[in-house]
Formats: structure tokens, C-alpha cells, sequence
């Protein structure tokens, strides 16, 4: 694509139109694409022949399939970039190098295992409640008595039965059926466990 360009509208090496598309070629969010796209949009005649041939097939931001260079399944590639340097060394210290970064990284697990003293792990539970906490505090909760709440969420609201583990939304619901002699166990409700969910329609890339 670059090198289309620059034969199409003449452009040389150094033209700024040419690092403005690197940087929104290689841009991971919608936002930050945006921001260097329009830049590029100061020429109208690249702008449209970048639109035209389709924003997926050369930004990342905008890819509709598996992002490379962002999520691999080949571990031997994540090795390769974590050892690029020592590639180059005969093989006994390439392979010293490699005893050496594995028990580097068993040790600093090791000692953050030690040093976790809550049940969730704090760098993913932890994590993960402070997330759902910050959503939680946009929404806004109205209490209609001890045990009933109607939770408004933008366009969007639930009547939620503490007593009864209920939400009119249905979602998370989750029903308990208590005993005395073994652990409460839960199960999911009829209408929801009928619920067909179909993997998302993606092309497999080849490979």
C-alpha cells in the first residue's frame, strides 16, 4: 500500500502523507487511528483511494479478522522475539540463554506467589472486581424497600430481588436452592439454559 501510493500520487521518500499511513496502519484503537487518519484527510485525493480500497484490509484498528502482531497462536514466534538476541551465539549458550529466561521466570512467579496473601490473585481478581466496581458506580440505584432495588443503567434499568437472587433483566440470574446436609448449589433457569449461542461468524485465515 505504501508503495502504491508513492507511485500513484508521486509522493517521496520522506513525505509526511507516508508516516501519517504507517501510523494509522499500525494504530490499535478506533481513536487513535481516527486522529492520524485526519491528518491524511488534508489530501483528498489519498484519503479516498486509501477509503476505496477498504480500511480493513490495511489498518489494524479496523481489521475484521485475527490481528497479527497483536495475538499469536505459534508460541516458537513469541520464543523467537523474546531470544532474537541470542539467535546469533553458537547453540550451548543459546541454550544456557533459554534455562536462564525460563528460570527467570519461574522464580518472579514464585515469589509473587509468596507474597499473595488474599484468595483472589491481585493481579487478575483484583483487577477484575475494581473494573466491574467503576461500572457499578455509574449506575444509579433506587431502593424500593429491604430487599428490592431498581437499578438504572443509561437507557437501561432492572428490578433486582436480593431475597429471591432475581433481575427482571434475566442475564446474570441465578437461583438458589438451599439445603442443610451438602453446599448450596445453584443451576441455571429453564428459559435461559434453552438459550442457543452460536460462535461469532469469522473466516479462518488460513495456516
Amino acid at each position: 500500500m505504501k508503495g502504491n501510493m508513492k507511485r500513484t500520487f508521486k509522493l517521496k521518500k520522506r513525505d509526511k502523507l507516508l508516516r501519517y499511513f504507517e501510523q494509522a496502519a499500525k494504530s490499535y484503537g478506533i481513536a487513535e487511528f481516527d486522529h492520524h487518519f485526519r491528518k491524511i484527510k488534508g489530501n483528498d485525493e489519498v484519503a479516498q483511494y486509501l477509503e476505496s480500497v477498504g480500511l480493513h484490509k490495511w489498518s489494524r484498528a479496523h481489521m475484521d479478522g485475527r490481528r497479527y502482531n497483536v495475538m499469536t497462536t505459534n508460541i516458537a514466534e513469541s520464543i523467537n522475539s523474546v531470544l532474537w538476541f541470542a539467535r546469533m551465539v553458537p547453540v550451548v549458550h543459546l541454550i544456557d540463554e533459554i534455562i536462564n529466561l525460563l528460570v527467570k521466570w519461574f522464580s518472579k512467579r514464585h515469589d509473587f506467589a509468596l507474597k499473595c496473601t488474599s484468595t483472589l490473585c491481585p493481579d487478575f481478581g483484583e483487577k477484575k472486581l475494581r473494573c466491574r466496581l467503576e461500572c457499578a458506580s455509574r449506575m444509579n440505584v433506587l431502593k424500593l424497600n429491604h430487599v428490592e432495588y431498581n437499578v438504572v443503567d443509561g437507557d437501561m434499568d432492572g428490578h433486582v430481588h436480593l431475597t429471591n437472587n432475581t433481575c427482571s433483566c434475566r442475564k446474570f440470574q441465578l437461583e438458589q436452592l438451599p439445603c442443610k446436609h451438602i453446599p448450596s448449589t445453584r443451576y441455571i433457569p429453564e428459559d435461559v439454559q434453552s438459550r442457543v449461542v452460536s460462535p461469532p461468524n469469522a473466516k479462518v485465515m488460513p495456516g
